[in-house]
């Protein structure tokens, strides 16, 4: 019930500073996913054809190693035992036999013909599931600390290159966004995040990136323009040597 498949990675899923981009590893993860459910069908496509698709409401990585370009890595990925409208997916990266990122996510499977959620116990998949999972936490609703002001940094406009096949920003493409409003990325590495995806963001709006720091961790959120939150984001970083 656990699926692995190698890739290399390329060129430009390495940072300027020479880090990983975090959202290349949760590229890697998806097509995992996707090759597992090709291979036991129905696939995301035959999901896709007949009015259903898996969105993504929450996820949690933690990456312990440096990547380096063309670093061949493992995913391997398993869907676990869930229950009511929430579908847990588990994946493990690994460099060279040595565990690099743990991940876990939180999914909702949408029937968009009926405009309703499908329940564990009634989708019909080919994959089954395990109890295990990786050592990190659940991903969890974000907080952000109270006594922290969040600042609006910039704003990002959602474009053909964003969205994916269910017409909305792709999941792995937040991330990514995030870290341009990072300060002094240029001399750090993420070493893990959360995020809650909240509500689609589609080809032409502009999102607001608000800001802030405790100290220990960086907390964002994009807000449409009438105030509402497409992504919450929980980062950990560290500086790179």
């Amino acid at each position: 019930m656990k699926y692995s498949v190698e890739f290399h990675l390329i060129s430009t899923d390495i940072a300027p500073n020479g880090g990983i981009r975090p959202g290349a590893l949760l590229r890697y993860f998806q097509e995992a996913i996707n090759l597992q459910m090709h291979d036991n069908p129905p696939s995301t496509e035959d999901l896709f054809d007949n009015g259903l698709a898996f969105i993504l409401s929450r996820t949690t990585m933690k990456i312990y190693i440096p990547f380096k370009v063309y670093d061949k890595i493992n995913v391997v990925t398993w869907a676990n035992t869930s229950k009511g409208a929430t579908f847990i997916r588990s994946a493990q990266i690994f460099v060279n036999d040595e565990l690099a990122a743990d991940i876990i996510t939180a999914w909702a499977l949408v029937d968009f013909k009926n405009h309703r959620l499908v329940r564990v116990k009634d989708a019909v998949l080919g994959i089954g599931t395990l109890d295990e999972l990786p050592d990190i936490p659940l991903p969890e609703k974000i907080k952000f600390p109270e006594d922290c002001e969040m600042t609006l940094v910039g704003e990002k406009h959602i474009v053909y290159g964003d969205i994916d096949r269910n017409n909305h920003m792709n999941n792995t493409r937040y991330v990514d966004m995030i870290c341009d409003f990072l300060p002094d990325i240029e001399n750090k590495a993420v070493k893990s995040f959360t995020i809650n995806y909240l509500t689609e963001s589609k080809l032409g709006e502009v999102l607001d990136i608000y800001h802030t720091s405790d100290g220990e961790k960086d907390y964002f959120y994009a807000a449409k323009k009438d105030g509402t939150h497409s992504v919450d984001v929980e980062l950990k970083l560290e500086e790179i040597k």
